[in-house]
């Protein structure tokens, strides 16, 4: 075994996830900000790669701070942001998210606790969950920031009559699947397979070998090659910078296209600083490994600063009425006895969609 594998099962393991527990971490709580917008999966050095070319959502590079998350994966995040000593602060906050782990009891993810998740929507003074009914099956199977802004902005705009004085907004972009690189999830874009490419006995009905280009042929060749050779126990299917790790895309692809699902939605949060009153900070839940200490993607309970140290922007909004979307229809809608967001997916389709991030 090499010393990059070693150290990466021991950052992994029970010592990473002891060591973790020791991070000093900063609640996003301890921040002062109204409107805190998560981009799920944004490495500290590339948001201020973007900021230093100078994207109009950003303050300079000098100004993108950091601070160190309370988790490595999205879950983590979720089961201590959302614990039991923040229920004052989350009892006047809306909550928007992307993210489908706001449904998950998360049992199998050892470093959470029994206490947090699934979460419920008397949590918040406000509880959306986007993803329930704005995803999208597309070249890729996601949920793109524009519903979760246009929810954000409604919700802000009413907030006096909803009772809160903050408003949290959890995209799922930079995270993958990346849409400058559509072939690298082909084979179904139906939720079933959010993300990845189809494998599995089902694979026939969903790709047609005849109608991939040549380049989709021998991508698919390259992927089932890596998955014979592979004795990892995660599936790299489900995540490209385990692709990245075995040899299957290179290092500047992977770079470029995670840069520009961060573009996207940076161009989304500048439509909610157009049109939402107070200080706005941007941050994520976690980074993305790429191999430092021997550490690929985003393992939960792993202490390595490319996953932990996350980055905190902050500018000020400024209300310019540029849009004027509506309430989302569960929020508009709702009373003591009416839950938001208590329809839309169900819990196959919810499980297919985790999966699809690589959880599963």
């Amino acid at each position: 075994m090499d010393i990059a594998t070693l150290s990466g099962k021991i950052a992994t393991g029970r010592i990473g996830q002891t060591l973790s527990r020791l991070v000093p971490a900063t609640p996003i709580w301890e921040r002062e900000w109204d409107v805190c917008c998560v981009l799920d999966g944004c490495r500290l050095d590339l948001m201020r790669e973007a900021a230093a070319a100078g994207h109009e959502t950003l303050p300079g590079p000098d100004s993108v701070g950091s601070l160190w998350s309370v988790g490595s994966q999205s879950a983590e995040w979720m089961d201590r942001t959302f614990a039991p000593e923040h229920r004052e602060e989350m009892a006047r906050t809306a909550y928007v998210t992307g993210n489908p782990f706001s449904s998950q009891s998360c049992e199998h993810i050892l470093v959470t606790s029994d206490d947090v998740l699934p979460l419920e929507p008397d949590d918040f003074g406000v509880f959306h969950e986007a993803w329930r009914d704005d995803w999208v099956d597309d070249d890729i199977s996601t949920i793109p920031p524009e519903p979760l802004t246009d929810a954000a902005i409604a919700i802000w705009r009413n907030r006096h009559e909803l009772g809160i004085d903050r408003i949290l907004i959890h995209y799922m972009q930079p995270h993958a699947p990346f849409r400058s690189r559509p072939g690298w999830f082909f084979g179904s874009a139906d939720i079933e397979h959010w993300g990845q490419f189809t494998d599995g006995e089902d694979a026939d009905d969903d790709v047609d070998l005849e109608d991939l280009t040549p380049a989709e042929r021998e991508a698919l060749e390259a992927l089932a090659e890596a998955e014979a050779e592979s004795d990892d126990e995660t599936d790299s299917m489900n995540d490209p910078w385990l692709r990245l790790r075995d040899g299957d895309l290179s290092r500047e692809a992977v770079w470029a296209a995670y840069r520009d699902n961060l573009e996207w939605v940076l161009d989304d949060v500048a439509r909610l600083l157009a049109n939402c009153d107070g200080r706005v900070a941007m941050t994520s839940d976690h980074g993305n490994a790429i191999g430092e200490f021997g550490v690929w993607s985003h393992p939960p309970g792993t202490p390595v600063p490319a996953l932990r140290r996350v980055p905190w922007a902050v500018r000020d909004g400024r209300d310019r009425e540029t849009c004027d979307p509506d309430l989302p229809e569960g929020i508009r809608e709702r009373d003591a006895d009416d839950a938001t967001g208590a329809d839309g997916a169900d819990g196959d389709e919810i499980e297919s969609r985790l999966e699809a991030l690589g959880y599963r």
